[in-house]
Parts: C-alpha cells; sequence; structure tokens
C-alpha cells in the first residue's frame, strides 16, 4: 500500500429507501471482486457507478423498485472524503462531507451539483465535474471537438471511456476511446491525446468549421430569398423592357423641355438682373435729386436773407441823407433830441455810414447775382435727376411687365415637366429594383455553388502522433505479455480505427470474448502508461466480464478458435495476479461470471445461494 498514490478511490455504494434496509457493497483499498450468477444485481452496480459520475439514469432491477436513491463514498488524496447521493430516478446530485456506509446522512448539510459539467443544478456550486476535476488538481482543460478547433471544456466524464467498462463497452467493436455515441471523432481523439500527453488545445485559435459554414450559407441564401420574394412583391406584373423604353423616351424629352424651360429662366433672370439694376439706379438719382432740392431751398432761404440785408442797408442810406437835410432833428444815431444832445455828431460820421453801407449793397448784390446762377445750376442739374428717375422707373416697370409676360411660358412647362420628372424618377427606381433583383439572383447562384470542405484551424493536431501511439501500444504488449495471451508477437497503433491491433488484426474483428479482454487490456495499460509518464488518472477502474473468453460454450453461441486457445491457458490466474499488483497504485472494481482464483477469494464479494442472493434483498429469503 505502500506505493500506492492514488487521486481517489471507491469506498462504498450504498442504496437507500424508505422502510427499507439499507444494500450495497464496499470496496476493498485494493481489488474487489464481485462474483456471482446472471441477474443478481452485479452489472447494476457499475451502471450506478456510472450514474453517480454523471451518467445516464440506470433500469433498476425488479427488486430494488423501492429503494430511492444511491449513495457512493469517495475518498481523494488530499485526505478528504465526501458521500453523494442522487435519487435513482435522476438529478442534481448532494455532495456530504465524509463516508455514510450506513446510509444516515441525517443532520449532515450538503451542497447541489448538477451532472452535466458546466451546468450548475440547483445551486451556484457548479458541477460534480467541475468539483471531481478540482479534486484531482485539474484546472480548466479545453479540447478541440472539431477540425475547426471548436473548444470544448474537459469534463471529469472523458475519463469514463477508460476508467468505467461496462459490458456493452467491452464487447464493442468501437474505439476505447469514445466518450459517448454522440461525441465527435475529434473530440474522442483529442482528448485521448490529452490524456496520454498531457497537452490540450486551449491555444488553438478557431475558424469556422464546415458545419458553421454551411448553416452560414444555408443562413445567407434564406435572406437573399426573402430579399428577392420582397422585390418580386414589388415589382408586381411590370414589364421591366417596355419601362426602359418608355424611360429612354422620358429622357429624351425632359432633355427638350428643359432647353426650353433654361432658356426662358435664363431670360428671366436676366431681365430681374436689369429690373434690379434699374430700379436701384433709380433710387440712387431720386436720392441726389432729393439733396439737390434741399440744397436749392437752402439757397433760396440766403437769397432771401440777402434781399432783408439789402433793404436794411438802403433804409440806413435813406436816413443818413435825411439827417444831412435836418439838422434839427433827433439824432439819427443816437435818437437824443437836440435840446438834449451831449455830444454833436459831426456830418463826416454819416458819411462815413452812408458810403459804408452803399457797399455792403453793392457786395451783396453781387453774391446775388453769383447765388442765381447757382441756383440757376441746380435747378437743371435736379430737373434732369428727376428725368432721369422717371426715366428708369419706366424701365424697370417694362422689364417687370416683360417679366410677367414670361412667366407662364416658363410656369406652365415647369407644372408638366416636374409631373414628367416625377413619373421618370419611378420608373428608374424600379428599373432600379429590378436590376437589384438581378444582382441578388446572381449572388444567391454563386452562394448556391459555394463547396466548403472540412476546416481545420492552423497549428491543430488530432489524435496522438506516431511515436505515442507506438509508446502506448508497447505498454498493452507488456500488459498482455504478463497475462501470457498466447501467440502474442506484436501489439500496435491502428491510427485509422483508433485502437490496438494484434499481430495486425484490429481488435474490433476478434470474437466478443477477446474483444472483452483485449479492451480490459486497453484500459489497465492506460492507468500503467499514466503511472509511468506522471499523467492524471482518477485512481480506480472498473471492469464489467473482462474474462468472457472463459464462458461455457454453447450450441448458439460457440467459441472462436482464439477464444478457445485463450480458454486453454491459464490467462486468468495470471490475469488476477497482475491486476492485484496494478490495484497499489489504481484501485480495481471486477464484475465476473467466472469463478476468481482461490488465493484472491478473500476480496471477492460472492452473490449465490450459499451466501448472499444479491444486491437487493430477494422476497421469501
Amino acid at each position: 500500500m505502500a506505493d500506492r498514490s492514488p487521486l481517489m478511490q471507491l469506498e462504498h455504494l450504498t442504496y437507500t429507501g424508505s422502510g427499507l434496509a439499507t444494500v450495497g457493497i464496499a470496496f476493498n483499498d485494493d481489488l474487489t471482486i464481485l462474483w456471482g450468477g446472471s441477474n443478481t444485481g452485479k452489472t447494476y452496480t457499475v451502471a450506478t457507478l456510472n450514474f453517480m459520475f454523471g451518467g445516464e439514469t440506470p433500469e433498476t432491477p425488479p427488486e430494488g423498485d423501492k429503494y430511492e436513491s444511491a449513495l457512493l463514498g469517495i475518498s481523494f488524496a488530499d485526505g478528504t472524503s465526501v458521500t453523494l447521493r442522487r435519487a435513482l430516478r435522476g438529478g442534481d446530485i448532494e455532495v456530504f462531507d465524509g463516508l455514510a456506509p450506513d446510509g444516515i446522512l441525517d443532520g449532515r448539510e450538503s451542497q447541489v451539483l448538477g451532472p452535466i459539467h458546466g451546468k450548475g443544478g440547483k445551486s451556484k456550486d457548479g458541477s460534480l465535474s467541475e468539483f471531481l476535476l478540482a479534486k484531482v488538481g485539474l484546472g480548466t482543460i479545453k479540447i478541440a471537438s472539431t477540425q475547426a478547433a471548436m473548444l470544448d471544456t474537459f469534463s471529469f466524464r472523458f475519463f469514463m471511456p477508460y476508467v468505467m467498462v461496462t459490458e456493452d463497452r467491452m464487447l464493442s467493436g468501437k474505439t476505447p476511446t469514445e466518450i459517448n455515441p454522440k461525441s465527435s471523432d475529434t473530440l474522442n481523439r483529442n482528448a485521448f491525446r490529452f490524456l496520454l500527453t498531457g497537452r490540450d488545445d486551449s491555444a488553438i485559435a478557431k475558424v469556422p468549421d464546415k458545419k458553421t459554414l454551411d448553416a452560414g450559407k444555408t443562413g445567407k441564401l434564406q435572406l437573399l430569398d426573402e430579399m428577392i420574394a420582397d422585390l418580386d412583391r414589388e415589382l408586381g406584373t411590370r414589364n421591366v423592357p417596355e419601362l426602359v423604353a418608355q424611360r429612354d423616351r422620358l429622357q429624351s424629352h425632359l432633355e427638350t423641355i428643359g432647353e426650353d424651360l433654361a432658356d426662358a429662366q435664363e431670360r428671366i433672370d436676366e431681365l430681374s438682373v436689369l429690373r434690379r439694376e434699374a430700379l436701384n439706379a433709380q433710387g440712387e438719382v431720386e436720392a441726389h435729386a432729393a439733396q439737390l432740392r434741399a440744397m436749392r431751398q437752402r439757397f433760396f432761404d440766403l437769397k432771401s436773407t440777402y434781399e432783408t440785408d439789402i433793404r436794411r442797408l438802403e433804409a440806413i442810406e435813406e436816413g443818413g441823407f435825411l439827417l444831412q437835410r435836418f439838422e434839427d432833428h433827433p439824432c439819427p444815431l443816437c435818437g437824443a433830441l437836440p435840446g438834449h444832445q451831449h455830444k454833436p455828431h459831426p456830418l463826416g460820421d454819416v458819411d462815413l455810414q452812408l458810403t459804408a453801407a452803399r457797399a455792403e449793397i453793392a457786395k451783396i448784390r453781387r453774391d446775388m447775382n453769383d447765388l442765381e446762377v447757382t441756383l440757376a445750376s441746380l435747378t437743371a442739374e435736379a430737373e434732369g435727376l428727376e428725368n432721369r428717375g422717371h426715366t428708369l422707373g419706366a424701365e424697370a416697370r417694362g422689364h417687370f411687365e416683360e417679366i410677367q409676360r414670361l412667366r407662364p411660358r416658363e410656369t406652365n412647362p415647369r407644372t408638366g415637366y416636374t409631373g414628367d420628372v416625377t413619373l421618370f424618377e419611378e420608373i428608374d427606381r424600379v428599373i432600379a429594383l429590378s436590376v437589384r433583383r438581378s444582382d441578388l439572383d446572381a449572388k444567391r447562384a454563386a452562394i448556391a455553388a459555394i463547396k466548403h470542405g472540412k476546416q481545420k484551424a492552423a497549428g491543430l493536431t488530432i489524435g496522438i502522433d506516431g511515436p505515442t501511439g507506438h509508446k502506448f501500444a508497447q505498454t498493452v504488449q507488456q500488459v498482455l505479455d504478463v497475462w501470457g495471451y498466447p501467440g502474442l508477437e506484436a501489439v500496435t497503433w491502428n491510427d485509422k480505427t483508433y485502437d490496438i491491433a494484434i499481430n495486425g488484426k484490429p481488435r474490433g474483428r476478434n470474437g466478443k470474448g477477446v474483444k472483452a479482454l483485449l479492451h480490459s487490456a486497453f484500459s489497465v495499460a492506460y492507468a500503467v502508461y499514466c503511472k509511468g509518464e506522471g499523467l492524471p488518472h482518477p485512481g480506480f477502474l472498473v471492469l464489467d466480464s473482462p474474462l468472457l473468453t472463459y464462458r461455457e460454450e454453447l450450441d448458439d453461441e460457440p467459441l472462436t478458435d482464439d477464444e478457445r486457445a485463450i480458454a486453454a491457458t491459464s490467462l486468468d490466474e495470471r490475469f488476477y495476479k497482475h491486476l492485484a499488483s496494478v490495484s497499489s497504485f489504481c484501485q480495481i472494481y471486477i464484475i465476473e461470471n467466472k469463478t476468481p482464483p482461490k488465493e484472491f477469494m478473500p476480496r471477492t464479494i460472492v452473490f449465490s445461494k450459499a451466501g448472499r442472493r444479491g444486491l437487493f434483498p430477494v422476497s421469501g429469503t
């Protein structure tokens, strides 16, 4: 036992039911043999073990119909142990700390795990597969299930083909690496490669595989069919060739009308520009004329001022004349009466005043003459500007009248032109739909013609390489040599069948007894190989009916020559002795109908009339 270091080992398989006696089997640490006749429940124990590890629900024998749950006790290399409980009708799996061979779990806390990898069942604690992989030290492993590197997460169930060999698998001619009937050949091969090499496919970049590409192709074709159908509904029964001819005629007609409209619009635009220029010029002229009129008015006001000044100066001149003639009158300068004049005014001052007045009058008359000339010029210029304004106004009105005359000639054709353009655009749209439909039809034909071959991701290898296959085949040969397999010359790896071949003959082409024995050698060799290479192995092996070659020969089921050759040897004794040595590092559970050698009877559970009648109690015993 010192050399034994399994990652996990089976402790007990227990069946419980309300009001029923607990039944089951306890496993030895190394080798356990369950021997007995048919219909005693031996194979059901294997089916139950498979079920407890997330397999399909087994059909319970009639004797066990009233039992409700199965309990599986497991110990791990880290020193912990658990009991798995699962209802025999299926469902999630409860995990309890510690073992319970008596079936009593009352008062213990549990966690609920899903039976399928990655699906947590009723709780967020995950699945049984994740729980067990963590216990055996395996994290997230990715295995390519297609040549395009679609990656599946490694599940604990991937171990089952190698450690849980049911009778059906024993007798099958299929590759021993098949995980389940639905698993792809690529997944089977790459999972086996990981188990023999420790290399997974996490680093491989996925590419679309043939199935995905074909699905994408189908989706594209369906989408194109829908688009084409939509276009067909919109096109209706329209005659596209006739529409093309109608569009060409419309295009020519529109070009002609467009030229006429362009000419008319161009003339209207020219007249509009001329009218705007005339109106602008008229405004400028009228503004200038208004300024001249205002200036002339100011000059008229100045002329009036000049006339007033002349009349005032003339009055002064007349006053001086009278002063000279009537000296005894009041002073014309200060108004004092003759008797009150304090200072007499000499007549010389009056002369000076008259001279100044006459000079100022003369100057003003000269200024008035100049002003008259200026007023005449301003008046003439203002009148000219007013006449120019009238002319420009008439010119603008003439342009406006011409525009009004041309407007109907442009508007009426434009209305028809707009309608024709709308019709042209609708026809063009329908033709474009037809062209679009033709393009889609051509694209659909091109896609339909595409043939996708199998896609393979760069860097992906499928299955084990030649040296690994040879090395594993040599391990199987060593096992068969120890067992004393008669006539053994060479064991080789057949990459086509993904199975071993004995002396060049594929394992699957033998009789069922030889197939069972060779399948057993395959699974034992796997445990030995993992031990030698330091690879992870669950640490247990279950073999159902490995020594079928030693069955009784019946008329309807005679032994083959190879089976007779094996049955004539002591291979069965050497088989058990070798398994006893292997069980030092891998716990082994054997189910057999043939009596084991006497030296192994202490490790044997016997279902017989003389002892325990079977797995479940038999009525009346």
